[in-house]
């Protein structure tokens, strides 16, 4: 999610752009892994989900080789740890704050289990989802008017079907100060956000969701947003 561009604004400097990675370590599963196999990719366009996929006010971050979106297990209890350093004031707070809006509007249940010194943030394996702060020289991708990126890592078998086994949410720290420009949109939605695409969602276009890659004021889920989660819920448990 962005903290510095954005759709549904006056002005381009006045704009809140939100956007998603596909961090993705594709594994194919056998008896003997050959690490030597494993691949990682970046979406072309991140501020996009896959092309087709989804449905009204919601798109995948990512679809599997049989057609299902990637995503956790079903009712998962995922793991998060987070690294301070450069945080704000009020960090932990703010963590869990978002993390149970997210757990109270899907299956899924982030779990913050402590902090870490880990700052691998674009190259993660399976564990624990990383949320850190960081600035463009760290993170290159933060460079410009983006304010949070957040993906996951998911592992791929023969047969197609694909779930989420990592991920990561980092924050610019540029963008700290309560609010940006004059829609005050705070640090607290753009963890909804990236912790949404950590799940599986897309960008959508329509600009009165949260999930959409243009925040123009929005800091609630809307109905897209819920449908998006729903979506989810039935390819992870049906």
């Amino acid at each position: 999610m962005s903290g510095r561009r954005g759709g549904g604004c006056t002005s381009v400097l006045s704009m809140l752009l939100v956007l998603g990675l596909v961090i993705s370590m594709v594994v194919y599963l056998s008896p003997a892994l050959d690490l030597g196999n494993v691949r990682r990719t970046v979406a072309a366009d991140p501020m996009d989900g896959v092309p087709g996929s989804g449905g009204e006010g919601y798109s995948f971050m990512q679809v599997a080789g049989d057609g299902d979106p990637v995503t956790w297990g079903c009712e998962e209890r995922i793991e998060v740890v987070v690294n301070p350093q450069g945080a704000p004031e009020g960090y932990a707070a703010m963590v869990e704050s978002a993390v149970r809006q997210v757990n109270e509007a899907s299956s899924f249940s982030f779990a913050v289990t402590g902090e870490t010194e880990d700052r691998e943030f674009l190259d993660r394996g399976r564990g624990p989802v990383l949320i850190g702060w960081a600035d463009e020289q760290e993170v290159p991708e933060l460079e410009g008017l983006t304010a949070g990126l957040g993906g996951a890592t998911y592992v791929s078998g023969p047969g197609g079907a694909a779930r989420a086994v990592g991920g990561m949410v980092v924050i610019d720290t540029e963008s700290q100060g309560g609010g940006w420009f004059s829609r005050g949109i705070d640090q607290e939605v753009v963890l909804v956000h990236e912790l949404i695409h950590v799940l599986g969602l897309g960008h959508t276009e329509q600009t009165d969701q949260l999930m959409a890659a243009e925040n123009g004021g929005q800091d609630q889920l809307g109905a897209g947003d819920l449908a998006g989660l729903a979506a989810l819920e039935d390819a992870a448990c049906g």
